[in-house]
Protein backbone atom coordinates (compact mmCIF):
# COMPACT_ATOMS: atom_id res chain seq x y z
CA UNK A 1 0.00 0.00 0.00
CA UNK A 2 2.68 2.45 0.83
CA UNK A 3 5.90 3.10 -0.68
CA UNK A 4 7.06 7.14 -0.10
CA UNK A 5 4.04 8.93 2.08
CA UNK A 6 4.93 12.34 3.50
CA UNK A 7 8.68 11.73 3.13
CA UNK A 8 8.92 8.24 4.10
CA UNK A 9 11.95 6.33 2.57
CA UNK A 10 11.41 3.23 0.14
CA UNK A 11 12.75 0.17 1.03
CA UNK A 12 14.24 -2.54 -1.62
CA UNK A 13 13.64 -6.07 -1.69
CA UNK A 14 17.34 -6.41 -4.05
CA UNK A 15 18.77 -4.66 -6.43
CA UNK A 16 16.88 -2.88 -9.32
CA UNK A 17 16.54 -4.15 -12.49
CA UNK A 18 16.00 -1.51 -15.36
CA UNK A 19 14.92 -2.81 -18.92
CA UNK A 20 14.33 -0.35 -21.84
CA UNK A 21 12.60 -1.40 -25.38
CA UNK A 22 14.00 0.09 -28.22
CA UNK A 23 10.85 2.42 -28.48
CA UNK A 24 11.78 3.91 -25.08
CA UNK A 25 9.37 2.98 -23.07
CA UNK A 26 10.88 1.71 -19.21
CA UNK A 27 8.73 -1.75 -18.42
CA UNK A 28 10.75 -2.53 -15.10
CA UNK A 29 11.54 0.36 -12.49
CA UNK A 30 11.76 0.02 -8.97
CA UNK A 31 10.93 -3.01 -7.05
CA UNK A 32 9.26 -1.36 -4.45
CA UNK A 33 6.24 -2.71 -2.64
CA UNK A 34 2.76 -2.07 -3.90
CA UNK A 35 4.14 -1.74 -7.07
CA UNK A 36 6.02 -3.56 -9.21
CA UNK A 37 8.58 -6.16 -9.85
CA UNK A 38 10.10 -6.93 -13.21
CA UNK A 39 11.83 -9.50 -14.73
CA UNK A 40 15.04 -9.31 -16.91
CA UNK A 41 12.63 -10.11 -19.76
CA UNK A 42 9.02 -10.15 -20.31
CA UNK A 43 7.48 -13.40 -19.94
CA UNK A 44 5.56 -14.35 -22.39
CA UNK A 45 1.81 -14.92 -21.41
CA UNK A 46 -0.31 -17.82 -22.52
CA UNK A 47 -4.23 -16.76 -23.42
CA UNK A 48 -6.51 -19.13 -21.37
CA UNK A 49 -9.02 -20.80 -23.83
CA UNK A 50 -12.00 -18.79 -24.41
CA UNK A 51 -15.42 -20.37 -24.81
CA UNK A 52 -18.44 -18.44 -25.83
CA UNK A 53 -22.07 -19.82 -24.85
CA UNK A 54 -25.17 -17.90 -25.53
CA UNK A 55 -28.11 -19.62 -23.96
CA UNK A 56 -31.69 -18.41 -24.65
CA UNK A 57 -34.72 -19.99 -22.56
CA UNK A 58 -37.80 -19.42 -23.41
CA UNK A 59 -40.58 -21.51 -21.60
CA UNK A 60 -44.14 -20.27 -21.78
CA UNK A 61 -45.19 -22.24 -19.38
CA UNK A 62 -43.37 -20.47 -16.97
CA UNK A 63 -42.43 -16.87 -17.60
CA UNK A 64 -41.55 -14.02 -15.61
CA UNK A 65 -40.20 -10.42 -15.89
CA UNK A 66 -36.50 -12.00 -14.62
CA UNK A 67 -33.66 -10.91 -17.18
CA UNK A 68 -31.61 -12.96 -18.86
CA UNK A 69 -28.19 -11.77 -19.87
CA UNK A 70 -25.77 -13.24 -21.98
CA UNK A 71 -22.34 -14.87 -20.45
CA UNK A 72 -19.02 -15.49 -21.26
CA UNK A 73 -17.08 -17.91 -19.23
CA UNK A 74 -13.64 -19.60 -19.91
CA UNK A 75 -12.94 -23.39 -20.82
CA UNK A 76 -11.77 -25.51 -18.07
CA UNK A 77 -8.19 -25.55 -17.58
CA UNK A 78 -5.53 -27.37 -16.43
CA UNK A 79 -3.52 -24.76 -15.27
CA UNK A 80 -4.53 -21.29 -14.27
CA UNK A 81 -0.59 -19.95 -13.41
CA UNK A 82 -0.90 -17.93 -16.61
CA UNK A 83 -2.27 -14.65 -16.91
CA UNK A 84 -6.12 -14.90 -18.11
CA UNK A 85 -7.63 -12.77 -20.67
CA UNK A 86 -10.51 -11.11 -19.05
CA UNK A 87 -13.71 -12.42 -21.04
CA UNK A 88 -15.79 -10.30 -23.09
CA UNK A 89 -19.32 -10.40 -23.22
CA UNK A 90 -22.14 -10.58 -25.61
CA UNK A 91 -24.54 -7.66 -25.45
CA UNK A 92 -27.11 -7.84 -23.08
CA UNK A 93 -30.93 -8.23 -22.56
CA UNK A 94 -32.37 -4.74 -21.90
CA UNK A 95 -33.52 -4.71 -18.00
CA UNK A 96 -37.02 -5.68 -16.75
CA UNK A 97 -40.12 -3.34 -17.28
CA UNK A 98 -40.17 -2.51 -13.71
CA UNK A 99 -36.97 -1.08 -14.02
CA UNK A 100 -36.79 0.85 -16.92
CA UNK A 101 -37.68 4.08 -15.65
CA UNK A 102 -34.05 5.05 -15.31
CA UNK A 103 -35.16 6.69 -11.54
CA UNK A 104 -34.17 4.86 -8.27
CA UNK A 105 -37.25 4.45 -6.00
CA UNK A 106 -36.22 7.75 -4.08
CA UNK A 107 -33.36 8.91 -2.44
CA UNK A 108 -31.45 5.46 -1.43
CA UNK A 109 -28.61 4.26 1.12
CA UNK A 110 -24.98 3.22 -0.40
CA UNK A 111 -22.87 0.47 0.60
CA UNK A 112 -19.44 0.67 -1.09
CA UNK A 113 -17.68 -2.42 -1.36
CA UNK A 114 -14.13 -1.95 -2.56
CA UNK A 115 -11.65 -4.67 -2.53
CA UNK A 116 -7.43 -4.31 -3.48
CA UNK A 117 -6.24 -5.55 -6.03
CA UNK A 118 -8.79 -7.14 -7.28
CA UNK A 119 -8.62 -8.13 -11.10
CA UNK A 120 -11.28 -8.62 -13.48
CA UNK A 121 -11.15 -11.56 -14.68
CA UNK A 122 -13.02 -13.53 -11.71
CA UNK A 123 -15.10 -16.49 -11.80
CA UNK A 124 -17.78 -14.73 -13.40
CA UNK A 125 -16.05 -13.49 -16.13
CA UNK A 126 -14.86 -17.04 -17.27
CA UNK A 127 -11.88 -17.59 -14.55
CA UNK A 128 -12.05 -21.11 -13.97
CA UNK A 129 -11.15 -21.80 -10.69
CA UNK A 130 -14.54 -21.06 -7.77
CA UNK A 131 -12.34 -18.13 -6.00
CA UNK A 132 -15.31 -16.10 -5.48
CA UNK A 133 -17.85 -17.59 -5.09
CA UNK A 134 -20.18 -15.30 -2.91
CA UNK A 135 -19.37 -12.77 -5.24
CA UNK A 136 -20.11 -14.81 -8.17
CA UNK A 137 -23.64 -15.64 -6.83
CA UNK A 138 -24.30 -11.87 -5.82
CA UNK A 139 -23.23 -10.69 -9.42
CA UNK A 140 -25.60 -12.79 -11.00
CA UNK A 141 -28.46 -10.48 -9.20
CA UNK A 142 -26.45 -7.15 -9.88
CA UNK A 143 -26.43 -4.55 -12.63
CA UNK A 144 -22.79 -5.80 -13.66
CA UNK A 145 -20.43 -4.01 -15.41
CA UNK A 146 -17.99 -6.40 -18.12
CA UNK A 147 -15.81 -3.81 -19.15
CA UNK A 148 -14.90 -1.32 -16.04
CA UNK A 149 -12.25 0.74 -15.37
CA UNK A 150 -10.31 1.60 -12.08
CA UNK A 151 -9.13 5.40 -12.05
CA UNK A 152 -5.28 4.67 -11.73
CA UNK A 153 -3.41 1.44 -11.64
CA UNK A 154 -2.38 1.78 -7.66
CA UNK A 155 -4.45 2.80 -4.24
CA UNK A 156 -3.66 6.34 -3.87
CA UNK A 157 -4.23 7.21 -7.13
CA UNK A 158 -7.38 5.35 -7.49
CA UNK A 159 -9.06 6.05 -4.56
CA UNK A 160 -8.23 9.59 -4.39
CA UNK A 161 -10.10 9.91 -7.79
CA UNK A 162 -12.80 7.69 -7.24
CA UNK A 163 -13.28 10.36 -3.95
CA UNK A 164 -12.66 13.33 -5.38
CA UNK A 165 -14.34 13.09 -9.00
CA UNK A 166 -11.58 13.73 -10.77
CA UNK A 167 -8.26 11.88 -12.53
CA UNK A 168 -5.40 12.82 -9.70
CA UNK A 169 -3.80 14.96 -11.51
CA UNK A 170 -6.37 17.08 -11.35
CA UNK A 171 -6.61 16.60 -7.48
CA UNK A 172 -4.14 19.01 -5.19
CA UNK A 173 -2.05 16.24 -2.99
CA UNK A 174 1.92 16.53 -1.69
CA UNK A 175 3.30 14.44 -5.18
CA UNK A 176 4.72 11.44 -3.03
CA UNK A 177 4.15 8.04 -4.43
CA UNK A 178 1.52 7.54 -1.45
CA UNK A 179 0.89 11.36 -0.44
CA UNK A 180 -1.78 13.28 1.14
CA UNK A 181 -4.47 14.81 -0.68
CA UNK A 182 -5.23 18.27 0.41
CA UNK A 183 -8.73 19.93 1.93
CA UNK A 184 -8.50 21.83 -0.78
CA UNK A 185 -9.94 18.98 -3.29
CA UNK A 186 -13.66 18.30 -2.65
CA UNK A 187 -14.56 14.86 -1.53
CA UNK A 188 -17.67 14.01 -3.02
CA UNK A 189 -18.66 12.59 1.21
CA UNK A 190 -18.56 15.89 1.79
CA UNK A 191 -21.45 16.48 -0.22
CA UNK A 192 -23.31 14.16 1.05
CA UNK A 193 -22.65 15.33 4.67
CA UNK A 194 -23.68 18.42 3.81
CA UNK A 195 -26.83 17.48 2.66
CA UNK A 196 -27.59 15.24 5.50
CA UNK A 197 -26.26 11.90 5.11
CA UNK A 198 -24.44 10.22 7.49
CA UNK A 199 -20.58 8.99 6.38
CA UNK A 200 -18.88 6.47 7.45
CA UNK A 201 -15.73 4.81 6.28
CA UNK A 202 -13.67 1.30 7.39
CA UNK A 203 -10.02 0.71 6.27
CA UNK A 204 -7.29 -1.88 6.76
CA UNK A 205 -3.85 0.00 6.32
CA UNK A 206 -2.08 2.45 7.94
CA UNK A 207 -1.95 4.75 5.00
CA UNK A 208 -5.36 6.26 5.55
CA UNK A 209 -4.80 7.47 8.61
CA UNK A 210 -2.96 10.25 7.14
CA UNK A 211 -4.03 10.40 3.41
CA UNK A 212 -6.65 13.03 3.48
CA UNK A 213 -9.59 10.63 2.35
CA UNK A 214 -11.32 10.86 4.85
CA UNK A 215 -12.93 14.03 4.21
CA UNK A 216 -16.57 14.25 4.48
CA UNK A 217 -16.65 11.37 6.77
CA UNK A 218 -18.46 11.17 9.89
CA UNK A 219 -16.83 7.96 11.21
CA UNK A 220 -13.24 6.88 9.92
CA UNK A 221 -12.03 3.58 11.31
CA UNK A 222 -8.90 1.75 10.52
CA UNK A 223 -8.37 -1.45 12.22
CA UNK A 224 -6.07 -0.96 15.05
CA UNK A 225 -3.12 -3.04 15.64
CA UNK A 226 -1.92 -3.41 12.49
CA UNK A 227 1.71 -3.29 11.42
CA UNK A 228 2.96 -0.19 9.67
CA UNK A 229 5.92 -1.66 7.41
CA UNK A 230 5.75 0.73 4.18
CA UNK A 231 7.44 -2.14 2.16
CA UNK A 232 4.77 -4.43 2.04
CA UNK A 233 1.67 -5.82 3.93
CA UNK A 234 1.62 -9.16 6.06
CA UNK A 235 -1.78 -7.88 8.35
CA UNK A 236 -4.41 -10.36 7.69
CA UNK A 237 -7.93 -8.24 8.61
CA UNK A 238 -10.84 -8.99 6.58
CA UNK A 239 -11.95 -10.70 10.00
CA UNK A 240 -11.70 -6.81 11.96
CA UNK A 241 -13.25 -5.02 9.00
CA UNK A 242 -16.13 -7.25 8.89
CA UNK A 243 -16.81 -6.54 12.77
CA UNK A 244 -15.90 -2.54 12.41
CA UNK A 245 -18.35 -2.75 9.23
CA UNK A 246 -21.10 -4.27 11.25
CA UNK A 247 -20.58 -1.89 14.31
CA UNK A 248 -20.63 0.59 11.84
CA UNK A 249 -24.10 -0.15 10.37
CA UNK A 250 -25.85 -1.06 13.32
CA UNK A 251 -25.38 2.18 14.54
CA UNK A 252 -29.10 4.17 15.29
CA UNK A 253 -28.65 6.58 12.45
CA UNK A 254 -28.59 4.11 9.64
CA UNK A 255 -32.60 3.41 11.00
CA UNK A 256 -33.68 7.05 10.47
CA UNK A 257 -31.08 8.85 8.14
CA UNK A 258 -29.98 8.34 4.84
CA UNK A 259 -26.07 7.01 4.81
CA UNK A 260 -23.11 6.02 2.61
CA UNK A 261 -20.74 3.35 3.88
CA UNK A 262 -17.41 2.38 2.07
CA UNK A 263 -15.42 0.06 3.36
CA UNK A 264 -11.96 -0.93 1.68
CA UNK A 265 -11.08 -5.13 2.60
CA UNK A 266 -7.06 -4.92 1.86
CA UNK A 267 -6.39 -8.78 2.61
CA UNK A 268 -5.82 -9.82 -1.62
CA UNK A 269 -2.92 -7.17 -1.54
CA UNK A 270 0.73 -8.70 -1.50
CA UNK A 271 2.32 -10.17 0.07
CA UNK A 272 -0.21 -13.49 -0.28
CA UNK A 273 -1.32 -14.77 3.18
CA UNK A 274 -2.20 -18.04 3.89
CA UNK A 275 -5.33 -18.21 5.38
CA UNK A 276 -7.23 -21.41 7.74
CA UNK A 277 -9.83 -23.44 5.62
CA UNK A 278 -8.62 -21.83 2.55
CA UNK A 279 -7.11 -24.53 0.34
CA UNK A 280 -3.99 -24.13 -1.18
CA UNK A 281 -3.86 -23.87 -4.95
CA UNK A 282 -0.50 -24.09 -5.46
CA UNK A 283 2.52 -22.35 -4.75
CA UNK A 284 2.58 -19.71 -7.34
CA UNK A 285 2.25 -16.46 -6.95
CA UNK A 286 -1.50 -16.32 -8.35
CA UNK A 287 -1.98 -19.84 -6.62
CA UNK A 288 -1.51 -17.83 -3.42
CA UNK A 289 -3.23 -14.83 -4.63
CA UNK A 290 -6.58 -16.64 -5.27
CA UNK A 291 -6.75 -18.19 -2.00
CA UNK A 292 -6.45 -14.47 -0.84
CA UNK A 293 -9.34 -13.71 -2.86
CA UNK A 294 -11.42 -16.51 -1.58
CA UNK A 295 -10.85 -15.50 2.05
CA UNK A 296 -12.06 -12.11 1.56
CA UNK A 297 -14.66 -13.56 -0.76
CA UNK A 298 -16.44 -15.22 2.67
CA UNK A 299 -15.99 -11.77 4.46
CA UNK A 300 -17.74 -9.35 1.73
CA UNK A 301 -20.03 -11.90 1.41
CA UNK A 302 -20.64 -12.05 5.25
CA UNK A 303 -21.36 -8.18 5.38
CA UNK A 304 -23.74 -8.27 1.91
CA UNK A 305 -25.45 -11.00 4.48
CA UNK A 306 -25.54 -8.60 7.28
CA UNK A 307 -26.90 -5.72 5.32
CA UNK A 308 -29.31 -7.59 3.74
CA UNK A 309 -31.14 -8.41 6.97
CA UNK A 310 -31.60 -4.80 8.53
CA UNK A 311 -34.33 -3.19 8.33
CA UNK A 312 -33.20 -0.53 5.81
CA UNK A 313 -32.07 -3.21 3.49
CA UNK A 314 -34.93 -2.58 0.46
CA UNK A 315 -33.46 0.99 0.14
CA UNK A 316 -29.69 0.54 0.16
CA UNK A 317 -28.00 0.16 -2.63
CA UNK A 318 -24.41 -2.38 -2.93
CA UNK A 319 -21.64 -1.43 -4.99
CA UNK A 320 -18.98 -3.85 -5.62
CA UNK A 321 -15.86 -2.93 -7.17
CA UNK A 322 -11.97 -2.92 -6.45
CA UNK A 323 -9.28 -0.11 -6.91
CA UNK A 324 -7.02 -1.72 -9.24
CA UNK A 325 -5.85 -4.90 -10.64
CA UNK A 326 -3.00 -7.37 -10.55
CA UNK A 327 0.04 -8.39 -12.94
CA UNK A 328 1.29 -12.09 -13.15
CA UNK A 329 3.82 -11.88 -15.55
CA UNK A 330 2.22 -9.69 -18.07
CA UNK A 331 4.78 -7.82 -19.72
CA UNK A 332 7.49 -8.73 -17.42
CA UNK A 333 5.49 -7.31 -14.27
CA UNK A 334 4.38 -8.30 -11.07
CA UNK A 335 1.94 -6.62 -8.37
CA UNK A 336 0.79 -2.95 -9.61
CA UNK A 337 1.58 0.37 -10.34
CA UNK A 338 3.60 1.62 -12.36
CA UNK A 339 1.89 1.26 -15.68
CA UNK A 340 -1.31 1.31 -17.18
CA UNK A 341 -1.65 -2.43 -18.85
CA UNK A 342 -5.48 -3.50 -18.55
CA UNK A 343 -4.93 -6.53 -15.99
CA UNK A 344 -3.71 -3.47 -13.87
CA UNK A 345 -6.87 -1.33 -14.64
CA UNK A 346 -9.41 -3.57 -15.62
CA UNK A 347 -11.99 -4.38 -12.51
CA UNK A 348 -15.03 -5.80 -11.54
CA UNK A 349 -18.42 -3.69 -11.00
CA UNK A 350 -21.71 -4.51 -9.80
CA UNK A 351 -24.22 -2.63 -8.53
CA UNK A 352 -27.27 -4.32 -6.66
CA UNK A 353 -29.81 -1.90 -6.73
CA UNK A 354 -33.49 -1.93 -5.39
CA UNK A 355 -35.79 -1.95 -8.37
CA UNK A 356 -33.34 -2.34 -11.33
CA UNK A 357 -33.04 -5.86 -12.57
CA UNK A 358 -29.88 -8.31 -12.98
CA UNK A 359 -28.42 -7.39 -16.46
CA UNK A 360 -25.11 -6.79 -17.80
CA UNK A 361 -23.55 -3.55 -19.29
CA UNK A 362 -20.98 -4.02 -22.01
CA UNK A 363 -20.03 -0.66 -23.08
CA UNK A 364 -16.46 1.17 -20.97
CA UNK A 365 -16.94 2.28 -17.64
CA UNK A 366 -14.59 4.59 -15.24
CA UNK A 367 -14.67 3.90 -11.36
CA UNK A 368 -14.63 8.10 -11.75
CA UNK A 369 -18.43 7.44 -12.61
CA UNK A 370 -19.09 6.67 -9.19
CA UNK A 371 -18.83 9.60 -7.22
CA UNK A 372 -21.92 11.76 -9.53
CA UNK A 373 -23.55 8.02 -9.19
CA UNK A 374 -23.57 7.80 -5.39
CA UNK A 375 -24.89 11.40 -5.40
CA UNK A 376 -27.66 10.93 -7.62
CA UNK A 377 -28.39 7.58 -5.65
CA UNK A 378 -28.66 9.39 -2.52
CA UNK A 379 -30.72 12.46 -3.62
CA UNK A 380 -27.69 14.87 -3.01
CA UNK A 381 -27.43 17.85 -5.69
CA UNK A 382 -24.73 17.01 -8.81
CA UNK A 383 -21.30 18.59 -8.44
CA UNK A 384 -20.81 20.54 -11.99
CA UNK A 385 -17.23 20.41 -11.28
CA UNK A 386 -17.06 16.63 -11.03
CA UNK A 387 -15.64 14.81 -14.36
CA UNK A 388 -17.35 11.54 -14.45
CA UNK A 389 -21.18 11.38 -15.20
CA UNK A 390 -23.98 9.07 -13.12
CA UNK A 391 -24.53 5.08 -14.32
CA UNK A 392 -27.85 6.15 -11.99
CA UNK A 393 -30.27 5.92 -15.57
CA UNK A 394 -28.33 2.92 -17.19
CA UNK A 395 -28.73 0.92 -13.79
CA UNK A 396 -32.63 1.55 -13.90
CA UNK A 397 -32.80 0.02 -17.50
CA UNK A 398 -31.72 2.72 -19.87
CA UNK A 399 -29.50 2.27 -23.03
CA UNK A 400 -25.89 2.99 -22.71
CA UNK A 401 -24.06 5.06 -24.87
CA UNK A 402 -20.17 4.42 -25.40
CA UNK A 403 -17.78 7.12 -24.91
CA UNK A 404 -14.28 7.39 -23.63
CA UNK A 405 -12.19 6.28 -20.60
CA UNK A 406 -9.39 7.98 -19.37
CA UNK A 407 -6.85 6.06 -16.89
CA UNK A 408 -3.98 8.40 -14.78
CA UNK A 409 -1.52 7.61 -13.44
CA UNK A 410 0.30 11.03 -12.43
CA UNK A 411 4.16 11.65 -11.93
CA UNK A 412 4.95 11.39 -8.47
CA UNK A 413 8.43 10.62 -6.30
CA UNK A 414 9.09 7.32 -7.49
CA UNK A 415 7.12 6.67 -10.93
CA UNK A 416 6.71 9.01 -14.33
CA UNK A 417 3.64 9.73 -15.73
CA UNK A 418 1.39 7.15 -17.83
CA UNK A 419 -2.06 7.94 -19.56
CA UNK A 420 -4.43 6.26 -21.13
CA UNK A 421 -7.09 7.05 -23.37
CA UNK A 422 -9.95 4.12 -24.33
CA UNK A 423 -12.06 5.11 -27.33
CA UNK A 424 -14.07 2.38 -28.57
CA UNK A 425 -11.64 -0.94 -29.05
CA UNK A 426 -8.94 1.78 -29.63
CA UNK A 427 -6.40 2.39 -26.20
CA UNK A 428 -3.64 5.05 -26.63
CA UNK A 429 -1.07 5.22 -24.00
CA UNK A 430 1.13 7.73 -23.55
CA UNK A 431 3.86 8.34 -20.82
CA UNK A 432 5.96 11.25 -19.28
CA UNK A 433 5.14 14.22 -21.84
CA UNK A 434 3.18 12.58 -24.23
CA UNK A 435 6.14 12.40 -26.75
CA UNK A 436 6.33 8.67 -26.52
CA UNK A 437 2.94 7.06 -27.80
CA UNK A 438 1.81 3.53 -28.32
CA UNK A 439 -1.68 2.82 -29.84
CA UNK A 440 -3.49 -1.46 -28.84
CA UNK A 441 -6.44 -2.56 -30.48
CA UNK A 442 -8.02 -3.88 -27.86
CA UNK A 443 -10.47 -6.09 -29.98
CA UNK A 444 -7.75 -7.74 -31.71
CA UNK A 445 -4.77 -7.60 -29.40
CA UNK A 446 -6.23 -7.95 -26.13
CA UNK A 447 -3.24 -8.56 -24.04
CA UNK A 448 -1.48 -5.31 -25.65
CA UNK A 449 1.32 -6.74 -26.95
CA UNK A 450 1.25 -5.42 -30.36
CA UNK A 451 1.74 -1.34 -30.51
CA UNK A 452 0.94 0.57 -33.50
CA UNK A 453 2.82 3.59 -33.84
CA UNK A 454 1.95 5.68 -36.61
CA UNK A 455 -0.41 5.64 -39.22
CA UNK A 456 -4.05 7.01 -39.55
CA UNK A 457 -5.44 5.16 -37.01
CA UNK A 458 -2.67 6.33 -34.94
CA UNK A 459 -2.87 9.92 -35.66
CA UNK A 460 -6.77 9.83 -35.39
CA UNK A 461 -6.73 8.80 -31.77
CA UNK A 462 -4.18 10.92 -30.91
CA UNK A 463 -5.70 13.54 -32.01
CA UNK A 464 -8.14 12.82 -29.58
CA UNK A 465 -6.02 12.21 -26.82
CA UNK A 466 -4.40 15.78 -27.65
CA UNK A 467 -8.38 17.33 -27.35
CA UNK A 468 -8.45 15.24 -24.26
CA UNK A 469 -5.42 16.68 -22.64
CA UNK A 470 -6.83 20.53 -23.40
CA UNK A 471 -9.74 20.11 -20.53
CA UNK A 472 -6.88 18.66 -17.86
CA UNK A 473 -6.74 21.49 -15.55
CA UNK A 474 -3.78 19.80 -13.51
CA UNK A 475 -2.35 20.74 -10.25
CA UNK A 476 1.35 21.37 -8.84
CA UNK A 477 2.29 19.15 -6.88
CA UNK A 478 2.36 20.49 -2.97
CA UNK A 479 5.45 18.79 -1.62
CA UNK A 480 7.30 16.82 -3.63
CA UNK A 481 8.47 19.36 -6.86
CA UNK A 482 11.15 19.34 -9.05
CA UNK A 483 14.39 17.06 -7.93
CA UNK A 484 11.65 14.89 -6.38
CA UNK A 485 9.24 14.15 -9.08
CA UNK A 486 10.42 10.91 -10.24
CA UNK A 487 13.18 10.57 -8.73
CA UNK A 488 13.04 6.84 -8.44
CA UNK A 489 13.60 6.83 -12.22
CA UNK A 490 16.39 9.57 -12.10
CA UNK A 491 18.31 7.38 -9.18
CA UNK A 492 17.93 3.92 -11.43
CA UNK A 493 19.16 5.94 -14.82
CA UNK A 494 22.92 7.26 -12.65
CA UNK A 495 25.70 5.51 -13.60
Amino acid sequence: MLSRAEGLSVRRFRPTVLVTQGNGWITASDLIFGAVETTQKPMRSRSASVATCLSILVSLAACDDKTTSASTAHAPSSSVSAPAVIASHTPSTVASASAATGKPPGPLNVVLLSVDSLRADMPWAGYARPIAPRLTELEKKAVSYTRAYSVSSYTSMSLGGLLGGKIPSGLVRSGYFFGFYSSENLMFPELLQKAGVHTMGVHAHFYFQKAGMEQGFDNWDVVPGISTDNTTDKNITSPQSLELAMKALSDERCKTQRFFFWAHFLDPHDVYMKHENVEPYGKSERDKYDGEVKYTDEHVGKLVDFVQKQPWAERTVVIITSDHGEAFGEHGMSRHGFEVWENLVRIPLFILAPGAGARRIDVRRSAIDLAPTILELTGTPAEPSFEGKSLVKEIYGEKPEPRDIVVDLPTTSDSDRRRALIHGNDKLICSGNDKNCRLFDLEADPTEDKPIARGDKFKSIFALYQDHAKTIAEKPTTKCKAGCLNGAYARNKEP
